[in-house]
């Protein structure tokens, strides 16, 4: 199955998917694993700010995390 998705980089990146409650998850990149590797199948983005990002009652620092929100 593929499936369409949108890497957050942004602040506005991370605003719209919290006002349109779009569903992100949390990956972690890695030499081995080009693609990524999941860390988290999140959920609604509740928060953010230039330090952390705040998915389904978990915050995330965004320096250490990708952060994918999924394309209908």
């Amino acid at each position: 199955m593929n499936t369409a998705y949108k890497v957050l980089e942004s602040d506005t990146d991370f605003m719209i998917a919290a006002m349109s409650q779009t569903r992100v998850s949390v990956w972690h990149q890695y030499n081995d694993y080009p693609e990524g590797k999941i860390h988290d199948y999140g959920g609604i983005l509740e928060g953010y700010h230039p330090g952390m990002v705040k998915i389904a009652g978990k915050w995330f620092r965004r320096d250490r995390f990708e952060f994918r929100a999924y394309i209908k």
